[in-house]
């Protein structure tokens, strides 16, 4: 039964629903290619209670121009080990959890997973069924830092009281503890599917407490939604949830918590002007495109509105190949750094527009040196690579990025991947020298890939790693086949 669970965590993570937010330099395709020995370890590691990273890398994500988030990166063996845990008492978690509760849902008995965007979305349009049943107000509110604020020992009472593999949780918590202890970070990890699990776990007692109070309630993750026709009663449960949080070592957020009109309950919910555009758009009615672009362009207007921006680009850009907003985005990569991902998709919908394009990545880079915008660089490397954009300003920020040990290792990753896939005889050189001084195993097994795609990785090292006890001997076995190596989502 824990291989079932295996199974179903490995093809989450390979199919890009886990750590989408942490790309992978070549897609993962060293564990697939070997994946029945490295399905076999981690088998191992499960039944003999080996379970726990010893080392944890925090990526800190911009959630906007100023703050961030701390993403976990774990090994995939450990990755593996902490999703099939989880996922094997999921079911048990799910069958507590009411059908308000709309993230980390298992359907089917367990058989099919939820999909995250479809789940917001349900939630969103039952959120205005609700409102439009009747004159609701709407009370919302999440939780400061939910994820980093969990205090396991109480997350393993909870768990505890599940009619569940003594066993299993006994791994789960040694599993949790150990994460805690061998990074900065504290809670449990932000970035696995598993941590929505175990969340929904966690906040059981406030879903239980709306419950009995008798108002219509939903719930995504923290992102909490009440409704009731009087403010009065609105604002009593608000408080009471306040003091059941706090019984959990949880906060609530009050930037984030108010009771709106129901008016306003409906603008807080419904957005019938995209809605109309999206129609527009799927039935080709004229005046679509330009409604759109007038949205977008409304959506640039300080105070910007992200959603707005992100809703609008990736139509423009997928469905409509509306070349418009191509300044506005090469203009403002650094200010919205924190859409990167979505900025430079749109950006890869014109490859006919590829050389400006280009020019622009590159001045980006430069603006940003050394300055912090790690997340900002990577995904420029990742996107340039993609492009197949050859440039030598980028190749050699990309060596700035590589070089410099300061950095946290994803877009020394990326920069080592573009090195190698646009290198020259010389750089080959170079990236042996930088492999034989690098200490970071991540790193080192993206420099193996750039070696290799450079013509200057030596044989004999790649066979003497591959039948090693390395953790690079994957990527090494890999490469030792001759692949066409992929290029990065």
């Amino acid at each position: 039964m824990r291989a079932l669970f295996l199974d179903k965590a490995w093809a989450r993570l390979y199919g890009g629903h886990g750590q989408s937010e942490i790309p992978d330099v070549i897609n993962l395709e060293d564990i697939k290619s070997s994946w029945p020995l490295f399905r076999s370890e981690v088998l191992s590691s499960l039944r003999s209670g080996q379970v726990g990273p010893d080392y944890v890398e925090i990526i800190d994500l911009p959630k906007n121009p100023v703050s961030v988030r701390p993403i976990a990166r774990l090994s995939v063996h450990d990755r593996l080990v902490y999703d099939t845990l989880v996922f094997a008492i999921g079911d048990l978690i799910d069958q507590q959890i009411r059908d308000t509760v709309y993230s980390a849902r298992w359907n089917n008995g367990g058989k099919e997973f939820w999909t995250p965007v479809n789940s917001w979305v349900s939630m969103q349009k039952k959120g205005v069924e609700i409102i439009n049943s009747a004159p609701f107000q709407l009370a919302r509110t999440d939780v400061v830092s939910f994820y980093e604020h969990i205090d396991v020992s109480t997350l393993s009472l909870d768990l505890q009281a599940l009619e569940a593999n003594p066993r299993v949780l006994e791994r789960l918590q040694k599993y949790l503890l150990m994460f805690q202890s061998s990074s900065h970070a504290w809670g449990i990890p932000q970035g696995p599917d598993a941590s929505g699990i175990l969340a929904n776990m966690y906040l059981l007692p406030v879903d239980e407490f709306i419950h009995r109070a008798g108002v219509k309630y939903l719930r995504y993750s923290d992102d909490m939604m009440l409704f009731d026709t009087d403010w009065s009663s609105l604002r009593s449960i608000l408080l009471e949830i306040n003091s059941i949080l706090r019984s959990r070592r949880l906060s609530m957020s009050s930037a984030k918590t108010n009771i709106y009109e129901h008016s306003d309950s409906v603008t807080q919910l419904e957005d019938l002007e995209k809605d109309a555009i999206n129609y527009g758009l799927k039935i080709g009615e004229v005046g679509a495109g330009e409604r759109l672009y007038k949205l977008f362009t409304e959506a640039t207007v300080p105070p910007q509105r992200d959603r707005d921006i992100k809703f609008s680009l990736y139509r423009m850009g997928e469905w409509e190949k509306d070349d418009r907003a191509i300044p506005w985005v090469m203009d403002n990569l650094i200010d919205s750094h924190h859409l990167a991902n979505k900025l430079l998709d749109y950006l890869e919908c014109f490859p006919n527009r590829r050389l400006p394009i280009g020019r622009a990545l590159s001045s980006t880079l430069g603006r940003v040196a050394e300055k912090g915008y790690d997340h900002l660089e990577q995904r420029i490397l990742q996107s340039a690579t993609r492009q197949k954009i050859r440039s030598r300003r980028i190749k050699d920020f990309a060596w700035a990025i590589l070089q410099n040990k300061n950095k946290s290792n994803l877009p020394r990753e990326f920069a080592a991947r573009y090195i190698g896939r646009f290198s020259s005889p010389a750089d080959g050189q170079l990236l042996r020298r930088q492999y034989e001084n690098e200490a970071n195993t991540s790193v080192r097994r993206a420099l193996l890939v750039a070696m290799y795609e450079a013509r200057s990785v030596s044989t004999d090292l790649l066979r003497r790693l591959a039948s090693s006890d390395s953790e690079l001997a994957w990527v090494c076995r890999y490469l030792l086949t001759d692949p066409a190596v992929p290029l990065p989502r």
